[in-house]
């Protein structure tokens, strides 16, 4: 998308070997501070944002030594500090009044998001008297009350945005013109993506609607040569039989606990890790869910995801469901095939609108961290996280078009409300 937000006992040495030239005794330093918690001498300009490489490692990732990894990435990527990086890691993770004025302010509110750009800080889209409606939120969420930029730009309130996709995918749901659509906050408009030849029939079906004449300057196609796909070709991030594995979860019956692991609900159910089958147990693979899991019969399953080539892996100890998520959040993924790579949600509205999957609940992540690709065929399934806390689940991605390179992921709480299982975090 073109508009961006645009323990072990492991010695610290062995820990931080791999990563490169980036001044150890500084980390070491900032360690003995408490970096995790509060960072100074932060750098401010993010000019110059470059490409990134997976650093070489191999090792069991510790909670900071996981920091430290995504947070080298993010630095390389915006020209800042590591000490910068963290800092703003843990800002991605304070409170935020987005659900209140989504519920509280439908009228006049039309979205919230980070930017990292030239500063870090938060930003609120209102239709009009942003600076009055914003103050009593500001009383009440203090740490986000320093980092807040209210805007009055937008036309449409975030609720008639969503109210108005809703009706016109209802609407034209007759058509049979396949598409992917998704509301673009930092536009405040709503898109279609469609393949070159549908313009004109998505065109006329939108114009035989009611809603459309109220909203069509708020609409927007945009031509793809190829829609978004699904990616399909004992812990997370293992590479099973035709897909990644994502995370480990348990499910309470009357002996006691069954464990096993996830993949993306569109992946066979027939799944086999290093040659060994995997059991299934259920799926989900409809609306808001695309998610599957597996027993693990002679493995030990534990709260683990793999997160780089060279077998490091990091212990999941958190979980962030999607009403938490931020758009202009950094998170990072894992899969078999195109292994770590990490980008900025910019969606938490898209909707694949494949017959299994067409409601706008899953969450779009732009490639701006100018990675070859975020995703490809055989990642799906994989984890996608930041740090030590669970985001999500891989389901596809794109491959033309201004989104090409992207990628979209189903929220972690699905994981669970849509297995009733328990993602594994001790």
């Amino acid at each position: 998308m073109t508009n961006t937000i645009k323990n072990t006992a492991m010695p610290m040495k062995e820990r931080l070997k791999g990563f490169g030239q980036i001044a150890i005794a500084g980390i070491i330093l900032a360690l003995l501070v408490g970096v995790v918690f509060v960072v100074v001498n932060a750098q401010g300009d993010d000019n110059n944002a470059k490409p990134v490489k997976e650093p070489n490692i191999t090792i069991q990732l510790n909670d900071t030594a996981a920091l430290l990894y995504d947070a080298q990435m993010y630095a390389s990527h915006m020209n800042v500090s590591i000490e910068e990086a963290v800092r703003r890691f843990k800002l991605q993770n304070i409170l935020v009044p987005e659900e209140e004025l989504r519920t509280k302010e439908s009228e006049t509110f039309a979205g919230l998001w980070i930017e990292h750009t030239p500063k870090f800080k938060y930003v609120v889209l209102f239709t009009r008297d942003g600076e009055e409606t914003i103050k009593p939120y500001l009383k009440k969420y203090l740490e986000f009350a320093e980092l807040v930029e209210v805007r009055n730009t937008a036309k449409v309130s975030l609720d008639n945005l969503r109210r108005a996709h809703d009706d016109i995918l209802s609407s034209i749901s007759t058509s049979n013109i396949s598409m992917n659509s998704n509301i673009n906050v930092f536009e405040n408009c709503i898109e279609f993506y469609v393949k070159t030849g549908d313009y004109d029939r998505l065109e006329n079906a939108l114009q035989k609607t009611k809603i459309y004449d109220n909203v069509k300057d708020e609409v927007k196609i945009i031509q793809v040569e190829a829609l978004a796909e699904d990616y399909v070709n004992i812990y997370g991030g293992l590479p099973l039989s035709t897909c990644t594995s994502g995370f480990a979860v348990k499910k309470w019956n009357w002996w006691g606990w069954i464990k096993g692991i996830t993949t993306a609900g569109h992946c066979s159910n027939n799944q086999s890790y290093n040659g060994n089958n995997l059991p299934f147990k259920s799926e989900n693979w409809a609306g808001s869910y695309d998610i599957q899991w597996h027993t693990a019969p002679g493995y030990t399953v534990i709260n683990k995801i793999q997160v780089q080539s060279g077998g490091s892996t990091r212990t999941i100890t958190a979980k962030k469901s999607r009403n938490n998520q931020n758009i202009g959040e950094y998170v990072c993924k894992y899969g078999k095939n195109t292994n770590y790579t990490c980008g900025y949600i910019c969606s938490k509205n898209f909707n694949p609108q494949t017959q299994q999957n067409n409601v706008p609940t899953f969450i779009l992540v732009n490639n701006t961290a100018n990675w070859p690709v975020l995703a490809g065929p055989g990642d799906s399934g994989g984890p996608w996280f930041n740090t030590n806390t669970a985001y999500g689940t891989l389901k596809g991605g794109f491959t033309s078009g201004p989104n090409a390179g992207d990628a979209y992921y189903m929220a972690v709480n699905y994981v669970e409300s849509g297995l009733d299982v328990i993602v594994m975090t001790s």
